[in-house]
């Protein structure tokens, strides 16, 4: 699998997503694997690793509990650095129980919608997710 697929592989399978059309990004994802913190607005942020990104949405693993419908900000951690994170406000699409065999920390992988296309912030996340493919840091599994 390449570094940037496009959404038709669907942002929680691990194959080809059936469902309708509306329930996929059309943004192209870039694969990069990084920190964040997601905020449903009761004042207690979680710890989440972002799976995959585009100027839409995101795909995130974690251990937080949130519906489909709420409102989200994440705070995503590109460069490494724990005082500079770039925030983006959206809404939970889809939330899923991950299977046993790849659960252990992150039972739970949720797409984000982004309010607004999160533009600005593609160089960075291509750039990352070039540097992890070639280091072999990821690839078509979950982390």
């Amino acid at each position: 699998m390449s570094n940037q697929d496009r959404e038709e592989e669907g942002p929680l399978s691990e194959g080809p997503v059936s469902g309708p059309a509306s329930d996929r990004r059309t943004a192209l994802r870039h694969m990069a694997v990084f920190p964040a913190h997601v905020d449903t607005g009761n004042g207690n942020k979680r710890t989440a690793v972002i799976r995959d990104l585009s100027v839409s949405g995101a795909l995130l693993l974690t251990r937080a509990r949130v519906k489909i419908g709420d409102e989200v900000t994440l705070s995503l951690y590109l460069t490494g650095d724990p005082n500079h994170a770039r925030e983006v406000k959206g809404r939970v699409v889809r939330d899923e129980r991950r299977s046993v065999e790849v659960s252990d920390i992150w039972p739970y992988a949720v797409a984000i919608q982004f309010n607004e296309p999160f533009e600005d912030i593609e160089p960075d996340v291509k750039a990352l997710a070039e540097k992890q493919a070639s280091l072999g840091l990821i690839g078509g599994k979950d982390p």
